[in-house]
């Protein structure tokens, strides 16, 4: 529950602040497109950003969370790592579909967000938390309530674990792949 939780403040955090980030250059935008460096590489630096600053607060918040309740260091790494993953994988979900739904005629961040685009990266990501909870629940050596029927063997819990690598990379992959090719092809 503590992942989840820690999870659910992340996808939150970069639903409303990096989601609206591409589209808040608004009118502006064609200024970015000319320069030297183009829309792809600007991009790339906003999803680097966005991942130092989520891992800056959700990673103090595992540790934090995991020594107020008791865990071992083995689960409080176990449980950074999770989130470290998630951090990449949300994150480049809310860069990827800013890009793929952008409000370019709104500069309030907060009625970027509420529309379509942000309510859609936001469902995702809670669906994608919910299966990465489960997966890393199954994998989980020291018990969870997903081992229903006792401790599954070493194979099952890999499995599991390969599930929430797999279901990162493809989630968090495929928008930014979507928008790269998006930005390649708008016109200024």
């Amino acid at each position: 529950m503590n992942l989840a939780a820690c999870a659910l403040n992340l996808a939150t955090l970069t639903t409303r602040f990096v989601y609206p980030q591409f589209s808040l250059e608004g009118k502006r935008l064609w200024i970015v497109g000319l320069a030297p460096m183009g829309l792809a590489r600007v991009g790339r630096i906003k999803l680097g950003l966005a991942i130092a600053v989520s891992l800056m607060i959700s990673l103090p918040l595992v540790w934090l969370s995991g020594h107020m309740l008791n865990q071992s260091f083995a689960e409080i790494i176990y449980f950074s790592f999770g989130i470290l993953i998630m951090a990449f994988t949300l994150n480049a979900l809310a860069i990827g579909m800013g890009v793929l739904y952008p409000n370019l005629k709104v500069d309030n961040p907060s009625k970027i967000v509420s529309g379509f685009g942000g309510t859609f990266c936001l469902v995702i990501s809670f669906v994608y938390i919910g299966g990465s909870v489960m997966f890393l629940g199954q994998a989980s050596p020291w018990g969870s309530p997903w081992h229903l029927l006792g401790m599954p063997p070493p194979e099952k819990r890999l499995l599991s674990f390969a599930g929430f690598l797999l279901l990162s990379f493809l989630l968090g992959v495929t928008p930014l792949l979507h928008a790269r090719e998006k930005v390649t092809k708008m016109e200024y």
